[in-house]
């Protein structure tokens, strides 16, 4: 929180310029001028009605953040908690809400795993992104199920982007080579992660994390042309990586390991008129997640033999927008079919089933001199789990020449998962319990957005009330003292929670002076209930504890030529609170912490940027995952040729 006083004086000094476009996580320039995820199609992110954050591709490239998740956790409103360095997993959410409440696409079409919540975010490379486009709140409208806490849209590179190589090598053996250029990206990373850990308090002897080094590849191509006037666009990504799944501090693993696949490909025909833009997308994906230990030497093996989760999905989207002087009329259908399979390496018998998806959609919007108001339908079947109408309402109104409001109010739902309903031994069906009903909620937020103020500073009221919750609940040998001897809870997912999630997220940004910009965001999320058990949900980073994330940050840019190119220092403050348990270590609890990071890219020539990187410089020990503790300080330097 250092940098809050810096950031104060700077603003300060700093005369507001020409309006910018509403909130982005950074704010160098150039800004992005147009957006296609909030209203599904193109539109002005000034205009944008629904609150949208976008991540381009300069400063994930400035940042030097290599995965999604890291080049999402300074978005206001967005929460990221890692199991640890480069090739851990990573949980997710938006506004309060888990993974499976967040629906992920990639070229606006779902990514893989969506059908189980396994996309994995925290391994999805940076590589070939154009940039992140952030939706907040409700979008099950236009987008259909998963989509309560939001939406992550990843949109490729086409094959106009200049060419650029990365060679990178930190500490713990941190190393990647990172190649793009004429649609092509290749991305390998390896890291053997091996870091000391806090004293184990059984023993009151440091250890070491091992086995949990990281290996990923991967490949990507777009490519995009106009044949008359149709537009092409095809982009298909391979990845492959392996990761020692260590599990818990003290009591991890030494022999689990975790193999995953990843493929994804979107085709896409647009056809671009006078006052209509009809668009066909064909869409695939594969997943392959593979686990396997050695239980007959490893103690912390939980499993006899390697398990295997496959998911195969397939999807037409048609969609078209008629524009208008002052009006225009989105309408579609998005049609899908997936499989998915489970072996769980426990013995019992391997589970598979069929998920569809049929829906279709409309909004029309009426634009005025100042105003804009939408109204939006959509009827969606998901298969056997039955159907859901979700209408949304929003409205932006130009208050003054510097105020803008904006509100929204909207049903959303999530159908369930495949892992809820047919993993062995957990899901609903397995369990005999027959089928989970989707979530419903119903979101709602308003924006005060002032562009004038500042470089634009925007403050935004969300809340979402969502009922029949899906929650792992204990179903056998719930007590210890009247459960069989050896015998462990079996817990399976059920409907029984109604909840209730309240926030505010403010950012705000100076404009460039000098080439120097000041960020600030900040997340309250005041109320994370559960109504039915009148306990606060789990949340990320810190389970059952209030969260107020800030992240500050100063970034300058240089000019073409200036032998400083770039440098930055931002820190992200996660508070807790609480009560703290004394017989445990910090790394078991959720606890305040701060990770201060700063770089400088120095121009050895025109075409090369010698890029020096610190992490977690205060060198504090926390976890933002209880019992996986993340690494001390940590260094990188980068080398980027263009």
């Amino acid at each position: 929180m250092a940098l809050l006083a810096a950031l104060r004086v700077l603003a300060a000094a700093i005369v507001p310029l020409s309006p910018s476009p509403s909130p982005s996580p950074t704010a160098t320039p150039p800004e992005i001028a147009h957006v296609v995820t909030s209203d599904r199609s193109d539109e002005t992110l000034r205009n944008s009605v629904r609150t949208i954050y976008v991540v381009t591709a300069q400063q994930i490239a400035q940042n030097g953040w290599r995965t999604v998740t890291s080049a999402l956790q300074n978005v206001p409103g967005v929460e990221i908690a890692n199991y640890g360095p480069i090739g851990a997993q990573a949980n997710y959410g938006i506004r309060g809400s888990d993974s499976t409440e967040v629906l992920v696409l990639v070229d606006g079409q779902p990514a893989p795993g969506g059908l189980a919540d396994l996309v994995q975010l925290s391994t999805y490379s940076t590589a070939g992104i154009d940039r992140i486009e952030v939706v907040e709140g409700g979008g099950s409208t236009l987008y259909g199920a998963g989509s309560i806490g939001g939406i992550i849209n990843i949109i490729t590179a086409t094959q106009h982007a200049a060419p650029v190589a990365t060679l990178r090598y930190g500490t713990f053996d941190d190393s990647e080579l990172q190649l793009q250029g004429a649609g092509f990206s290749f991305d390998h990373i390896f890291a053997n992660n091996s870091y000391a850990l806090p004293v184990d308090p059984s023993s009151g002897l440091p250890a070491t994390r091992g086995n949990s080094d990281y290996v990923a590849n991967t490949l990507g191509y777009g490519v995009g042309r106009t044949l008359g006037a149709v537009n092409v666009n095809f982009h298909a990504s391979l990845e492959a990586d392996d990761v020692g799944a260590i599990g818990e501090f003290p009591e991890y693993s030494p022999t689990s390991r975790e193999h995953d696949v990843n493929d994804d490909g979107v085709l896409t025909f647009s056809l671009r008129r006078a006052q209509s833009n009809p668009t066909i997308s064909l869409s695939g994906t594969m997943q392959k997640v593979t686990f396997d230990c050695d239980d007959t030497t490893d103690a912390n093996c939980f499993q006899s033999a390697p398990s295997l989760n496959t998911e195969n999905r397939v999807g037409l989207a048609l969609r078209n927008v008629v524009s208008g002087a002052n009006s225009r009329l989105i309408y579609g259908a998005d049609l899908s079919r997936g499989f998915v399979s489970v072996n769980d390496g426990f013995g019992d018998p391997a589970s598979s089933a069929m998920l569809a998806q049929t829906a279709a959609y409309a909004q029309q919007t009426w634009i005025g001199e100042r105003d804009e108001f939408y109204a939006g339908l959509r009827g969606e079947r998901d298969g056997s789990l039955g159907g859901e109408y979700s209408p949304a309402l929003g409205a932006r109104v130009k208050l003054s020449r510097a105020f803008t409001l904006k509100a929204n109010a909207a049903t959303a739902f999530r159908a369930p998962d495949a892992t809820e309903l047919y993993y062995p031994g957990y899901g609903s069906v397995v369990q005999g319990f027959g089928l989970l009903q989707p979530e419903r909620a119903q979101v709602g937020d308003v924006t005060l957005s002032a562009d004038r103020v500042l470089g634009g500073v925007a403050l935004t009221w969300f809340d979402n009330h969502t009922r029949d919750l899906i929650v792992p609940t204990c179903v056998a040998d719930c007590n210890p003292a009247t459960a069989p001897p050896g015998a462990f809870p079996v817990y399976a997912p059920q409907n029984v929670d109604h909840a209730h999630m309240a926030g505010f997220t403010l950012d705000a940004k100076t404009p460039p002076s000098h080439g120097i910009v000041a960020t600030l965001g900040v997340t309250d999320l005041y109320v994370a209930q559960n109504l039915d058990a009148q306990y606060r949900l789990p949340d990320y980073p810190t389970f059952s504890y209030p969260v107020f994330e800030v992240n500050v940050g100063l970034q300058y840019t240089g000019a073409p030529h200036d032998l400083l190119a770039t440098c930055g220092i931002s820190e992200r403050a996660v508070g807790a609170g609480g009560a703290v348990d004394p017989t445990q270590p910090l790394f078991y609890q959720p606890v305040p912490y701060s990770d201060l990071t700063a770089y400088a890219g120095l121009h050895v020539s025109s075409t090369l940027l010698l890029t020096l990187r610190g992490y977690n410089l205060g060198n504090e020990r926390y976890a933002q995952v209880a019992g996986y503790p993340m690494p001390g300080r940590t260094f990188a330097v980068e080398l980027t040729a263009r």
